[in-house]
């Protein structure tokens, strides 16, 4: 027992995992990472793992998709083998007298890419059986082509770093005795504690060539010089071999508008942490114990040079807008009430909507019908394909009721690309220029729209942004939101490629409904309330309001408002944070537009705000109001059970509590909001609410990439008994005026 003990405690791998602990902790962090994403204990929720268990490359979850990912695996795996040399190697000086010392020293170093190769195949191969529905020969094949890519990678380091021998013939003929038996030799006449309380230099028992066991031998003999300057050539060497990487990497950029370049997005993030990886140990090389003191400095600097220089100023640009230095806009307080001032209600905003609202009754056919209003949640992939799903389902079952009803959208993030589809869906069949089914619609709304983004992220973004994008005569850094952007269009056909304006003449003759975007101004917390209508009806001119919604029209009316890209304003409504950037403004200080849900996840407020400023025409003219709601997971799921708090929960708690519950607080408030407006509105106000998750074990992540059995379970969705009830009440809601 006691051999066994002793030969695991000198065996070189675990050595290395020791070393690794104690002294590479941030190192083994990378690993954490993706073994945290690999088990699904980080980013579940946002669909991380199914972006490692089912990548797409060209459209397609195959071969080379596969290969592709065991490739960067390959590179993450070279990258954590080239940091540890340079920062454990020294420790282990017994490495110069073996041929090839960086070659061996990978092979013993490879406990921790081997555990997470073999996780993920066998976690891959289950997801792909039972989420992908793939055949057994299509996952063997899949498992194959990983490992291709991964030993492809392995194969390019080896014929980088093998010729650089260090002694041509040296340990490997070494006296092959046997490990256990030296051992117990050496401990006759000892205690068995005796080991593990001596301060020595014990002998290790390593992979060497045709990977036999072999004992390293003694360096004693060696001048330290000598030591250090065979350390010192493999330093130079594997830091050239990084500096090269890093650029292949990052040069990949160049290419990223060719389609044959937008690898799948778990690549991206292999490439993003083996490009991290590789600076911190190129950096190591050089400062040692300084690198990281040194990073922190940098990024303070950086930091700093960024509110003050433009050169580091990194800006997420509304294609179409005029950013012009004549054309920056002043933000202050003062600023926003001049935009908004309005001198009673006979203003244009005020008449131009009521006309919108009388060519949407005429439309009806009816003397006082029911005006619908759609309010439809963030979700990502998920809700943009269930908001078209519900409407589109739900439109042809009521035989075009619900269309000929609907009189305004709004909302936050995926739900609005949705809603944003179908109604110019709706739009080409009124133009009669409509090709394709709901299905073929369905299909294409729902394929991934993360490739091509995070390949800009891992590429590019982090590290310098030096492509130009021209939209409309304007030029525009190229980055990850103008790289969504593109990817959108690609999905839809180019469905949605429009300027912002296009819209305003179908709106105005009600051909379409009135679509109101309210992304969070992340500076101060108002609301930024876009449509190709002017919304100044709904901002208010009390003296002393504080101008919560600033309306985009009036206060860009200077900078060509109408011809911003309508793309760019579905992104500004859904900049999830870190997944897009944030979408700067022209204005001094410059503003920065996020994600509508961040207030307003559901509508709720947009939809209030515009009931009351139009009060008087909705109790004339129509029989009361229905507000459909569409949600991508329902108030109160079924089977959510609540657990007792840990120390960690009560410490951490209290902070995660802004960001896990922000969601369900605007729900409680809103609640209230309607109960106490309903109490005051003097017409009907009813909620027809569609659910897409019902059960809290039901798994559908937040992404902008869906499996194939999570656009099933969406589709599957509208059929369920709540979702049907509440398409009968819809319907015997606008039959009965």
């Amino acid at each position: 027992m006691l051999q066994k003990i002793l030969l695991v405690r000198d065996f070189f791998p675990f050595v290395l995992i020791k070393a690794q602990i104690k002294f590479n902790f941030f190192g083994l962090l990378y690993w954490a990472l993706l073994f945290s994403i690999l088990f699904e204990v980080f980013g579940a929720s946002f669909g991380v793992p199914f972006l490692f268990y089912s990548p797409e490359y060209l459209g397609e979850v195959g071969l080379w998709s596969f290969a592709l990912l065991g490739f960067s695996l390959g590179g993450f795996s070279m990258a954590f083998n080239v940091y540890s040399y340079i920062k454990l190697g020294p420790r282990f000086p017994f490495l110069v007298v073996v041929s090839t010392p960086f070659f061996r020293f990978c092979i013993n170093n490879f406990l921790l890419p081997f555990a997470y190769i073999l996780a993920y195949l066998i976690k891959m191969s289950k997801f792909q059986l039972y989420e992908e529905f793939a055949s057994t020969s299509d996952v063997l094949i899949y498992n194959i082509s990983f490992i291709i890519g991964f030993l492809l990678f392995i194969l390019l380091s080896i014929l980088y770093f093998f010729p650089l021998r260090t002694n041509k013939d040296a340990d490997d003929s070494i006296s092959e005795s046997n490990p256990v038996s030296t051992i117990t030799s050496k401990g006759i006449g000892q205690k068995w504690y005796n080991y593990f309380r001596e301060k020595r230099t014990r002998p290790v028992y390593y992979l060497g060539r045709k990977f036999k066991l072999y004992k390293s031998r003694s360096v004693a003999h060696l001048d330290k010089a000598v030591v250090e300057s065979v350390f010192s050539k493999t330093r130079i060497n594997a830091f050239i071999f990084e500096v090269l990487t890093i650029t292949a990497f990052i040069s990949l950029g160049f290419f990223r508008n060719i389609s044959l370049f937008e690898v799948p997005a778990a690549m991206s993030i292999l490439m993003l942490l083996t490009i991290l990886s590789m600076v911190i140990g190129a950096l190591n090389s050089w400062f040692h114990r300084w690198t990281y003191p040194l990073v922190f400095l940098v990024i303070i600097i950086m930091s700093i040079l960024s509110s003050k220089v433009g050169f580091f100023r990194y800006t997420s640009y509304a294609l179409g807008l005029d950013y012009s230095t004549k054309s920056i806009i002043n933000y202050s307080p003062d600023n926003i009430r001049d935009n908004h001032k309005l001198i009673g209600e006979n203003t244009s905003s005020d008449q131009r909507i009521i006309e919108i609202l009388e060519n949407w009754k005429a439309r009806t056919g009816e003397e006082k019908p029911k005006l619908v209003i759609l309010n439809t949640s963030g979700g990502g992939l998920r809700s943009a394909l269930w908001t078209f799903t519900v409407l589109s389902n739900a439109d042809e079952k009521l035989n075009s009721k619900l269309s000929k009803h609907l009189q305004m959208i709004t909302g936050a993030s995926g739900g609005m690309v949705g809603a944003a589809y179908f109604r110019e869906i709706h739009l080409r069949k009124k133009l009669k220029t409509l090709k394709g089914d709901n299905t073929f619609f369905k299909t294409r709304l729902s394929r991934d729209l993360l490739n091509r983004l995070s390949f800009s992220a891992s590429t590019s973004d982090l590290f310098m942004r030096y492509k130009k994008i021209k939209y409309n005569g304007k030029s525009y850094t190229q980055e990850r939101g103008s790289e969504f952007e593109t990817e959108l269009h690609q999905n839809l056909q180019n469905y949605l490629e429009h300027p912002l304006g296009y819209y305003e003449k179908y709106e105005k003759q009600s051909d379409i409904p009135l679509m109101i975007f309210s992304p969070t101004i992340v500076n101060d917390g108002r609301r930024m309330l876009i449509s190709s209508q002017n919304l100044s009806f709904m901002i208010g001119d009390d003296e002393k309001t504080t101008f919560e919604n600033i309306d985009f029209q009036s206060f860009f009316r200077n900078n060509n408002p109408q011809e911003i890209r309508f793309s760019s304003v579905l992104r500004a409504n859904a900049t999830f944070p870190m997944i897009m950037p944030m979408m700067g403004m022209p204005t001094k200080p410059e503003i920065q537009l996020m994600d509508a849900g961040i207030r307003d996840n559901y509508g709720g407020k947009v939809s209030l705000d515009y009931l009351f400023a139009l009060s008087d025409w909705i109790i004339e003219n129509t029989s009361g109001v229905v507000i459909v709601e569409v949600r991508d997971t329902k108030r109160i799921m079924s089977n959510e059970v609540y657990k007792e708090l840990s120390l960690i929960d009560k410490i951490f708690l209290p902070f995660g509590n802004l960001l896990t519950n922000f969601t369900r607080t605007q729900d409680l408030d809103q609640e209230q909001l309607m109960k106490m407006c309903k109490s005051s509105f003097k017409f009907p106000v009813d909620k027809i609410t569609f659910n897409l998750r019902e059960d809290f074990n039901e798994r559908i992540s937040l992404s902008w990439h869906l499996t194939k059995r999570e656009k099933q379970k969406i589709e599957a969705a509208f059929t369920s008994p709540e979702n049907q009830i509440a398409l009968k009440k819809l319907n015997g809601l606008m039959s009965n005026q």
